[in-house]
């Protein structure tokens, strides 16, 4: 059985492909056996061109199927063979040593299913020069963590104990996956040495915001929560992030309050809840010193209760369900 099976997960990242796969082909070298496998949500532009031209394995998928980062990962685990996967987003760069020490940290413990590493944030366009030393001062240190992220290499045998990434989830899929490793009884583990670079926009841009609402990227905690509704993960997943609950529950006071002002004539309950509101925004504007920031946090809480509602309402789908054809191209 292969040792380490590496899954990609694209979609019209043509921009980053030589930087990760190269990353990635000299992250390998040391492993006995690896494999390494991209899966292209139907790129429109060169990814997968670009990808082909290295000793990978390329699948791509079809227009016609729900295409999101889950369904990547789910096809990745299904069509590679290791007994460690590490799945990665194509907008990264594997940094050189965090596989090795990974290996070494599984093997010499079973209780840990899943491992990731430092997350070092850079803009798309930054360059080599932009690059600044990592600090690897404690470089075998691992601290137990709620979930994996974009990137991390889990066991394949736990996820055929628990289940395996739900692909028809638009988003929220790693946390999913994880709650249910830590429900079995198992760690999930940062070692404390960079894994990655992460070339992506800045997260508190309010372009960032609606173009994340635009691929749907909030409907995710929406649709796990009805995917566990009944079930012994509902209420852990519920504590853990149902970010929508509380704003939603402040809108629907705000609205309450409306109507009864309406109704009986009288405004001091409409206009206290606005008095709260400006309070809340006011002091975390003092406390982030940026009125910028805190109408971008609010924004972004109320594009997550649009997409908890909307996603809860979706209707769930069998996970066995999803097509596992694929094109396989080279």
């Amino acid at each position: 059985m292969t040792k380490l099976s590496i899954v990609l997960i694209s979609k019209n990242q043509a921009w980053n492909m030589d930087r990760l796969i190269e990353s990635v082909l000299v992250g390998t070298e040391g492993v006995s056996s690896s494999e390494v496998v991209l899966v292209d949500s139907a790129s429109t532009d060169e990814t997968v061109e670009k990808a082909s031209c290295y000793p990978i394995s390329v699948l791509r998928l079809r227009a016609e199927q729900r295409l999101t980062p889950a369904a990547g990962r789910y096809i990745g685990y299904k069509h590679t063979q290791g007994e460690l996967i590490l799945f990665l987003d194509s907008d990264m760069e594997l940094q050189p040593g965090w596989l090795e020490k990974a290996l070494q940290i599984l093997s010499d413990r079973p209780d840990i299913a899943a491992i990731t590493g430092q997350v070092v944030d850079l803009p798309k366009a930054a360059g080599p020069e932009d690059k600044l030393p990592l600090a690897t001062g404690d470089a075998n240190t691992i601290t137990n963590i709620p979930y994996g992220g974009g990137v991390a290499m889990y066991r394949r045998s736990v996820l055929e104990q628990v289940g395996t990434f739900n692909p028809y989830l638009y988003s929220d899929e790693e946390p999913d996956l994880c709650i249910r490793i830590r429900h079995a009884g198992y760690h999930i583990a940062r070692l404390q040495y960079p894994i990655v670079y992460h070339y992506s926009d800045p997260a508190e841009k309010w372009t960032t915001l609606v173009a994340r609402w635009r691929r749907r990227l909030y409907l995710g905690a929406g649709q796990n929560l009805r995917y566990h509704l009944g079930s012994d993960l509902f209420w852990p997943y519920l504590k853990e992030r149902g970010y929508g609950l509380v704003p939603a529950l402040g809108l629907g006071a705000g609205l309450i309050s409306l109507l009864w002002s309406i109704k009986s004539g009288q405004k001091a309950w409409f206009g206290l809840w606005s008095l709260l509101l400006a309070c809340v925004i006011i002091g975390d504007a003092i406390r982030k010193r940026s009125l910028y920031r805190t109408i971008a946090s609010l924004l972004e809480r109320l594009l997550i209760v649009d997409g908890s509602i909307r996603g809860f309402l979706l209707k769930p789908l069998e996970i066995d369900s999803y097509p596992i054809e694929v094109d396989t191209i080279g």
